[in-house]
């Protein structure tokens, strides 16, 4: 039943310390992070970071406006659905894991898609990826774009690239790396020479890190070798330090989510259509849960599943 679920909002870039392999499924993103339970509280510490916290209807809703990109402030973008199945396949591969859930997630991507055939479909903006190959390729005329970073972002970027212009990737991955570029065709730089990509006058940065990858420096000997140029910067947390903006050619992830405002009235609309709907469907899987998730074994450690009867 839904009723144990239980789902912590953080902020992006924060989650607690605990270890919670098997505990719980984990979502990151660069909005947010989501601890997702099923009759369990997988901290230790009662003193975590600014969150909200959701249960049960409540936290299934919430799931679904996330995954439908209704929680997004590029409304209606679709990578958070590859963000969901990455952390899904993560999770389904671990050693511990809840079952339940499993089966949760599994419904939670069947309902989102019938929400988004029935009531989202034209409502999507466009998506971080699309948005810098506009920027990129439409408006800066690029021929050759280097990305950094290996995630499922910088798979986006560069299926948008590759079709206009010769596409380079650098990454700490050196696995991933090897996939994608032989996959796509795409000349490797290595990740400790990333300082040498001044050289290059367009570049798309998707790893966030607190880490500092592009200081003033960096930027200074990039700006002085190319007049037509453009950084654009999709990390969260940001991995780079400037004083340079827009204007100085380094787009930066606010930027994109500001050019990507929703302002339509019918695709208001939508989203209301869409809210109202994501309730009904709620309140009806939470009847056909009821039945089935008393079936299904939990494959937590017995120490868990010791803890989860005084919760």
């Amino acid at each position: 039943m839904l009723n144990g679920l239980k789902l912590w909002n953080f902020n992006s870039g924060i989650t607690p310390e605990d270890n919670l392999q098997g505990t719980a499924f984990v979502l990151k993103t660069c909005q947010r992070s989501l601890v997702l339970t099923f009759d369990h509280i997988p901290f230790s510490s009662t003193h975590l970071p600014p969150h909200e916290i959701h249960s049960g209807e409540a936290a299934y809703v919430f799931l679904l406006e996330t995954i439908c990109g209704l929680k997004s402030k590029l409304i209606g973008e679709n990578e958070i659905v590859g963000q969901f199945k990455e952390a899904y396949k993560i999770y389904a591969q671990q050693t511990l894991k809840d079952t339940r859930l499993l089966m949760i997630l599994e419904k939670l991507f069947k309902d989102a898609k019938e929400i988004r055939t029935q009531y989202l479909i034209g409502i999507s903006q466009k998506t971080y990826a699309s948005i810098t190959r506009k920027h990129l390729i439409q408006k800066a005329k690029a021929n050759h774009v280097v990305v950094i970073g290996s995630g499922a972002l910088a798979e986006d970027l560069i299926n948008q690239f590759k079709k206009k212009a010769q596409v380079s990737i650098c990454a700490r991955n050196e696995a991933k790396v090897l996939e994608l570029a032989t996959l796509h065709g795409l000349n490797v730089i290595p990740w400790d020479e990333r300082l040498s990509l001044s050289k290059q006058p367009f570049i798309a940065n998707t790893v966030g890190t607190e880490s500092i990858l592009f200081d003033q420096d960096f930027f200074r000997d990039w700006s002085s070798q190319h007049q037509n140029r453009l950084f654009v910067d999709l990390g969260s947390p940001s991995a780079i330090r400037t004083s340079f903006k827009i204007n100085d050619f380094v787009v930066r992830l606010d930027d994109i989510f500001k050019e990507g405002a929703i302002v339509e009235e019918q695709k208001q609309l939508q989203i209301q259509l869409a809210r109202a709907a994501m309730k009904e469907v709620t309140a009806k899987r939470k009847s056909l849960f009821e039945a089935k998730l008393k079936q299904l074994p939990t494959l937590l450690s017995p120490q868990i599943n010791q803890d989860m009867r005084y919760i």
